[in-house]
């Protein structure tokens, strides 16, 4: 089967007449289906795979991926770290863990996605600055690598974590053509992908969008049926439960007993808890609320120990391995350089393996500190790391962690009961003190609670997101989605900025420099919609009005199909590319100026013009998209657009 291009943009959209959002409606047939499970982790992504006939799979069948080329180590997951560092005369991949020795790598993406409130961006902000050297260009081609390349990449995180699941689908693409060019033309695929339990809306679709453009989308797998979400917990319980039944046949699953799963991974921990409704012949699970979770995952402590050995060091000797000070910062561009890579691969196996019985514990510093001296803190490029500095560095992820457990601890007291297990999952759950924190505090809490961690609990995540596709019918909450088919914009006049606009654009209106009939896209071709609520996005829209008007005002709506990187962002060049898909008439009359509504109406100058604020709505349900304008809380207009 030929190749095909792994990085073609298409759309996700299902047949619409055999799949609702409520999933396939057809009859049942059991037809071989292909099954694949992506876990896209803060540190680490995992991917498997299933060819199953039907709804049920034995758990023995399901396939984790480990090849994932040369040089990769190739072990049940791949690092989620890319570089665009040039590479070596070795040729490497620059991705995972098959990097230049020079190469500056881009680190924890996946939380970035997520980057929302006002302090992140501004840190983001700033960040930008400092790696384009406050816009001081001469200074930003002076400090070019060895390589000739910029130190800063220019992409944002969505486009950093498209190139980086590109490689991901490369190989998954070719662990696929292993089975010949009918399975993947002619075979029912499902995708199955885990995110974490506090993602919000913009994380998961830029996730989403970010799978399309790789290739995990209907041009590379002709029959995919759906894309669905997962929370990470939710698909390692359902494993884990199927583990201890099928696998293991423990006696302690047992029905009506609860049970609480704590998935700790990188950057986020997670955790659920289940009761067992019955274990055959199916195994059914009702959730004892939501789950749960923080950002306490093992590369906060990570940046606890960074922040130490700064202190040890000292600034001047800490940016040898650090130039950037790039500590504490999760927004845009989380990189690091060879020195850093080589000292946290160190530190990384100390900390798994630092447990209740550990003392303190020697590093030897990387190039080019190798040879430090500095009295009293650094012998020869050796670091001693007390017992007890270790300890700090998991404490606050520790109290994150035991809190989420009491949280639901108390849910199932106060169903009348308690958990009889925890399950442990996760890389970070292999940390040896966090298994031991974990079991003297349900001592202490006087818990009657078996502590346990299924074998292949690494990849227990990935290998549920298979179950759950499997038996994606009768998993619940399981998130359904589809793909906006096209983008929607309406033309106004905005802040003039010359990073964006053309300065033939520009004019003067009240002092401030304005840029005339812009294109303000509010829906994007390839946004996600999910089966559970509608895409609802709004935009303000400023009216200068004379008290009395009595006419009418046509707000326009235009349609593109175009991918987002060709469609175009001035009206006046752009009216042979734009299809009218909807025309909302306000009755101005409606807007009754009198009555002067606070933080609504203002008079505007010393004339007898005054400003009003209505409010553009766009709500895309599945496949039914509306508009309408508010004022305050009076609805001036709604339409159908069309889709």
């Amino acid at each position: 089967m030929a190749s095909m291009n792994s990085t073609e943009h298409s759309s996700m959209t299902q047949n619409e007449s055999e799949y609702t959002r409520d999933g396939f409606m057809g009859q049942e047939v059991l037809e071989t289906r292909l099954v694949i499970g992506l876990d896209y982790g803060t540190t680490f992504t995992g991917v498997a795979y299933a060819t199953p006939s039907g709804a049920q799979c034995a758990l023995d069948q399901i396939d984790v991926m480990t090849d994932w080329g040369p040089q990769m180590d190739n072990h049940d997951k791949v690092p989620s770290v890319i570089s665009y560092s040039r590479p070596s005369q070795a040729t490497e991949q620059q991705w995972g863990s098959n990097l230049s020795a020079d190469a500056v790598s881009m680190v924890h993406t996946k939380l970035e996605l997520g980057l929302q409130d006002v302090l992140g961006e501004l840190d983001m902000t700033l960040q930008v600055l400092d790696g384009m050297m406050d816009l001081n260009f001469d200074a930003m081609m002076m400090s070019r690598g060895n390589q000739d390349l910029p130190p800063y990449s220019h992409k944002s995180p969505e486009a950093i974590v498209t190139d980086y699941l590109t490689k991901v689908f490369e190989w998954l693409e070719q662990e696929v053509e292993k089975f010949g060019s009918v399975l993947r033309k002619h075979t029912a695929t499902d995708i199955v992908v885990t995110v974490p339990t506090e993602w919000s809306y913009m994380a998961m679709n830029s996730t989403f969008r970010a799978l399309s453009k790789a290739g995990f989308n209907q041009l590379n797998f002709p029959k995919l049926e759906e894309v669905m979400f997962i929370t990470e917990p939710e698909a390692a319980a359902l494993y884990t439960a199927r583990y201890y039944r099928d696998e293991k046949r423990e006696e302690f699953l047992r029905e009506r007993e609860y049970f609480i799963l704590c998935d700790a991974g990188g950057g986020t921990v997670d955790v659920v808890s289940y009761q067992v409704q019955r274990l055959y012949p199916s195994l059914q699970l009702d959730q004892v609320g939501l789950p749960t979770g923080e950002k306490c995952g093992s590369i906060f402590i990570n940046q606890k120990f960074k922040e130490w050995i700064r202190l040890l060091l000292g600034d001047e000797e800490y940016r040898k391995l650090d130039p950037n000070l790039d500590i504490g910062k999760n927004a845009s561009h989380a990189s690091e350089t060879p020195a850093m890579r080589a000292l946290m691969k160190k530190f990384d196996a100390l900390k798994k393996h630092f447990g209740m019985d550990s003392r303190d514990l020697r590093l030897t510093l990387p190039d080019p500190v190798q040879d430090l001296n500095i009295p009293g803190r650094v012998n020869q490029g050796l670091i001693t790391i007390p017992r007890k500095a270790m300890e700090n560095f998991f404490d606050a992820c520790l109290i994150e962690i035991v809190k989420l457990i009491k949280e639901h601890i108390r849910r199932i007291e106060l169903r009348g009961s308690r958990p009889r297990n925890l399950f442990l999952v996760g890389g970070f759950g292999e940390s040896e003190y966090l298994q031991w924190q974990i079991e003297d505090t349900l001592k202490e809490e006087g818990l009657l609670m078996k502590f346990r961690r299924p074998h292949e609990s690494w990849t227990a995540v990935v290998q549920g997101a298979v179950v759950c596709g499997i038996e994606k019918k009768g998993t619940q909450n399981l998130k359904r989605t589809n793909s906006c088919r096209h983008s929607y914009a309406i033309c106004m006049d905005e802040l003039f900025n010359k990073v964006h606009h053309l300065d033939e654009d520009a004019f003067q209106r009240n002092g401030t420099a304005q840029a005339r009939s812009q294109l303000i896209w509010l829906l994007n071709k390839g946004d996600l919609i999910l089966s559970d609520g509608p895409r609802r996005v709004e935009k303000d829209i400023d009216l200068k009005l004379t008290k009395f008007r009595q006419d009418t005002l046509k707000v326009p709506i235009f349609r593109n199909s175009s991918n987002e990187e060709e469609r175009p962002t001035r009206f006046g060049n752009a009216q042979d590319e734009l299809e009218l898909a909807c025309e909302l008439v306000i009755d101005l009359s409606k807007i009754q100026l009198e009555r002067n509504r606070p933080g609504r109406i203002r008079k505007f100058g010393t004339d007898t013009s005054y400003q009003a604020t209505i409010k553009l709505v766009l709500e895309l349900d599945w496949d039914v998209l509306e508009a309408s304008i508010w004022w305050s809380d009076m609805e001036l207009a709604r339409s159908a657009v069309k889709y």
